[in-house]
């Protein structure tokens, strides 16, 4: 549900904005910490959860509150997300048959989602394991300029780290998710397309390091 704010030029989207004045700022953003989200939204469980699955927790609600605000997320915050994300972290949408497995691939979707809901995205009732490795967070977005909206709930799941390792997403009305999915298709194939050339790039380029 992001869109990147990046210093180099590039489309915008809902994670991350380059070269953004404005936004949280993970680092400068000492309110975004568990006790504020629990003030400012219906946040139950994680009494037990340890440091590191908190500031999962926190840089996440930090993208969220950074999209709402100026509909992009600042690269910072993109980047110390990423860092929060298994290599290998399952991504399951509402609007593909099969999961999809990788960080680079769960980045690029959600950036997209995110600029497909841009500021409509919030959360409503939010629960949390004791230990805070199991989220189950209630949404609600605007899909684009569909006129439709759709609620769900986000299952996510870490490891003992605070890594991101499984994030599903189910979603409803069926007319809704059929117009996120019309969204998502005119903006995913083209960006996992980038993602693949440069992987490509990169990696030809290690050959002869």
């Amino acid at each position: 549900m992001l869109s990147v704010m990046r210093s180099a030029p590039r489309a915008a989207s809902p994670l991350a904005h380059h070269g953004a004045s404005k936004g949280l700022g993970w680092r400068a953003s000492s309110s975004v910490k568990m006790a504020a989200i629990r003030e400012q939204g219906r946040v139950l469980g994680g009494e037990q959860a340890k440091p590191e699955v908190l500031k999962t927790f926190e840089v996440w609600h930090a993208c969220v509150e950074e999209m709402k605000s100026t509909s992009t997320v600042t690269q910072e915050t993109f980047e110390t997300f990423k860092d929060r994300v298994h290599e290998r972290v399952v991504f399951s949408p509402p609007t593909y048959y099969k999961p999809w497995e990788g960080r680079d691939e769960f980045m690029v979707l959600i950036e997209c989602v995110g600029e497909v809901f841009g500021t409509s995205f919030t959360y409503g009732r939010q629960w949390l394991s004791p230990c805070g490795r199991e989220w189950a967070l209630e949404f609600k977005a605007d899909i684009g300029d569909s006129g439709r909206s759709v609620d769900g709930i986000d299952l996510v799941s870490l490891n003992e780290q605070g890594l991101i390792v499984d994030f599903k997403v189910l979603a409803r009305p069926p007319n809704a998710v059929a117009a996120l999915k019309d969204a998502m298709m005119r903006k995913v194939p083209p960006r996992l397309a980038m993602m693949k050339a440069k992987q490509a790039v990169g990696g030809v380029g290690k050959l002869f390091a």
